[in-house]
């Protein structure tokens, strides 16, 4: 550079504001929510034959769980900027209603606890306790 550390060092640190500025501009939009339609197409790209009959989707856009023809269970959730789906047989899906949201427990470790806030989540609940317990 110049030979002059001062000014080297200014222009480093100018060069490293410059970037973590473009990077809070670019990264600072929060997640989309789950919605419908964004679930049904996520979905759709990740497990093409699963074939949703009934949704519950999440009030505040944190979730969705979808039920198969074939009694699979298809999660559809917000990580980070975007969505991820997991596809499990009912079994292997724990849940229970807690006041107004249903509380999904996969029983794969890999996998976290979702809470979806929505009317219809102590149906949801009663439906999945008997395959995979409270």
């Amino acid at each position: 550079m110049t030979g002059n550390l001062l000014i080297d060092s200014l222009v480093s640190l100018g060069a490293i504001a410059f970037m973590v500025a473009v990077a809070w501009i670019v990264f600072r939009s929060p997640p989309a929510a789950v919605t419908l339609e964004s679930a049904s197409e996520r979905l759709a790209f990740d497990e093409p034959d699963f074939r949703p009959q009934r949704w519950l989707i999440d009030r505040e856009g944190r979730a969705a769980i979808a039920e198969g023809a074939g009694g699979d269970i298809a999660l559809v959730s917000r990580l980070g900027l975007d969505l991820v789906t997991r596809r499990f047989p009912a079994v292997a899906v724990r849940a229970k209603a807690e006041e107004d949201a249903l509380v999904i427990r996969p029983n794969d470790p890999g996998s976290r606890t979702l809470v979806i806030a929505a009317e219809g989540a102590a149906e949801w609940a009663r439906k999945l306790a008997p395959a995979g317990g409270k």
